[in-house]
């Protein structure tokens, strides 16, 4: 399914954005769910509170806080994202590449070119899939880009995916299941229970790596030949 956002501070312009994405979701024929909000710090608040959306509609000029301080707070939670802009003046087109924007949507051709807007958001999302693992939590699920994963270890019943970005997420999948999903050279076991992306690694120290966020994770003995074996061509190629 997917989830989409509206915020904008007019309550009629609201519900046309909302008649037009729900038209064009249905044209494509794509199970979603739309939810929008008058007032954009209740958007910022479902964030804070673990809502997670595919797809945000922003106004630019609202007057508690514009829409390009809602991006830059939607990109805090999720790097990976379609956020869509709509404004009357491309003035502000500048400050949108500061949260890579998909697109900025004129109001008055708003009917126009807003479809074409969602149908790149729905194209992007697809190929953003290829290459991100989705975590569910909750009701949510969230896109990880597999280069912002700095490693992923088995906590008692479930995984610990910490991330550059995102914080640490918790997953339920076995941590061979996780590896298989991600099929990713840059990724390695360290041990049975834990394995890193090494584009993060600095450095082997004796029997730990010491990843570039200070951390130092054990390399089990089994592991070290392969480990190495996969570092050497990572950094030679």
């Amino acid at each position: 399914m997917i989830k989409i956002a509206i915020a904008d501070d007019s309550e009629e312009f609201l519900q046309d954005v909302k008649n037009l994405v729900k038209a064009q979701m249905e044209k494509v024929s794509c199970s979603f769910q739309v939810k929008v909000y008058l007032k954009p710090y209740n958007l910022l608040s479902s964030l804070a509170d673990g809502d997670r959306f595919d797809i945000y509609i922003l106004d630019v000029e609202m007057p508690e806080i514009s829409g390009i301080e809602v991006a830059k707070v939607i990109r805090e939670f999720q790097p990976v994202t379609a956020i869509i802009f709509l404004t009357s003046y491309l003035e502000y087109a500048a400050e949108g590449y500061t949260v890579n924007a998909l697109r900025y949507v004129l109001k008055e051709r708003m009917a126009d070119t807003l479809p074409e807007a969602m149908e790149t958001a729905l194209k992007a999302l697809a190929d953003a899939d290829k290459n991100c693992l989705l975590v569910s939590f909750y009701s949510n699920v969230t896109r990880i880009p597999y280069k912002d994963i700095i490693y992923v270890r088995k906590n008692y019943r479930s995984l610990q995916i910490v991330t550059a970005a995102q914080g640490t997420l918790s997953d339920n999948r076995g941590i061979k299941e996780l590896f298989d999903k991600i099929n990713d050279p840059r990724f390695a076991f360290t041990e049975r229970g834990c394995f890193i992306n090494l584009d993060f690694a600095r450095a082997i120290d004796g029997s730990w790596m010491v990843m570039k966020n200070g951390e130092r994770l054990p390399i089990s003995r089994p592991m070290m030949p392969k480990v190495k074996e996969t570092i050497l061509r990572l950094w030679s190629e």
